[in-house]
């Protein structure tokens, strides 16, 4: 059983006094059931669009890069694994006539085992208190091979009319930005989940931190704006059929990372192998044994382990 230490009771007291007199209206924390249904009501069939913009420089000689914005395109966002404490979400783009199996979410309950990027690949195990992971939820975000990209710990909260989660918490550079840049190592990002008549907002404040030879340096200030508008799901009936075919692959590949993270060692990864990225080699796999009944056999697991295993340091 965990227990409510005195620094948290003092916390969430704080909290709702704060709330009573700046919003007056009552907050919500650490309704489980509420908690589970916020997170379920990100799924569904969305026209998503993605827009970010460097905002205030932290460094005197930084130069402003252009701001990034894609989209709408549609993205199918569906529970693919469910138990008490653990909600996992994928998400799948629909890219005109391609479907590309996209990043993941899994929420956590009071979760104690986090990884946190350091910089160069590399993730470290964080142990969490009893106390310090008490009526929160940890959202795991992976790439689109399953591999890690951040973590972390927040409580759901609801008042106002407003029903959100946020967190910050450091990750690799993001997709839009790796091929092109080399002059930051870390994206710090503040993560706000936000649930609205629509559908839902990802929110971002992000800082682009430098990492070289010991030094750590703030560069620059981003806002980041995904808004995901629900659309009717016939619109991502490919996207569901294309999943049937392929589910049983993934699910082998992430029997195999669970196998990694439940080591809870240090995890540096190689950016390349003989000239591939491991994404490249794991979508490979998945071609080559998608609707098949070996999918999800002890060999094409065997399989994944190998390959994951030739790009861990």
């Amino acid at each position: 059983m965990k227990k409510l230490t005195k620094g948290r009771l003092i916390s969430f007291l704080t909290a709702l006094v704060v709330s009573a007199n700046t919003w007056g209206a009552a907050l919500t924390i650490g309704d489980y059931s509420k908690d589970v249904e916020s997170i379920k009501k990100m799924t569904g069939c969305y026209k998503v669009t993605f827009q970010n913009a460097e905002t205030f420089s932290l460094s005197e000689d930084y130069k402003y890069h252009d701001r990034f914005k894609s989209g709408p395109v549609l993205e199918w966002i569906f529970v693919d694994s469910e138990k008490r404490g653990k909600v996992s979400l994928q998400h799948l783009l629909l890219a005109g006539p391609s479907i590309i199996k996209h990043w993941r979410q899994e929420w956590v309950y009071e979760e104690n085992n986090l990884f946190d990027y350091i910089g160069n690949y590399t993730w470290k195990p964080v142990m969490l208190d009893d106390d310090e992971s008490l009526g929160m939820w940890t959202q795991k975000v992976y790439q689109v091979d399953d591999s890690p990209r951040y973590e972390c710990s927040a409580p759901w909260i609801r008042y106002a009319g407003k029903n959100f989660w946020e967190c910050t918490a450091n990750a690799p550079l993001p997709r839009r930005e790796f091929k092109k840049r080399s002059d930051y190592d870390i994206l710090k990002r503040t993560n706000r989940h936000e649930m609205i008549a629509s559908g839902h907002i990802h929110d971002q404040d992000n800082i682009k931190i430098q990492k070289r030879g010991g030094m750590t340096k703030a560069l620059v200030m981003e806002k980041g704006l995904n808004t995901y508008e629900r659309v009717p799901s016939s619109k991502c009936q490919k996207a569901v059929d294309w999943w049937q075919e392929h589910k049983g692959y993934w699910f082998n590949v992430r029997k195999v990372w669970d196998e990694v993270f439940g080591r809870q060692e240090t995890l540096s990864f190689k950016k390349k192998v003989d000239g591939q990225k491991l994404w490249q080699k794991l979508f490979q796999l998945d071609e080559t044994y998608a609707g098949s009944r070996e999918a999800r056999s002890i060999r094409v697991r065997n399989e994944i382990r190998d390959t994951i295993s030739d790009y861990l340091k």
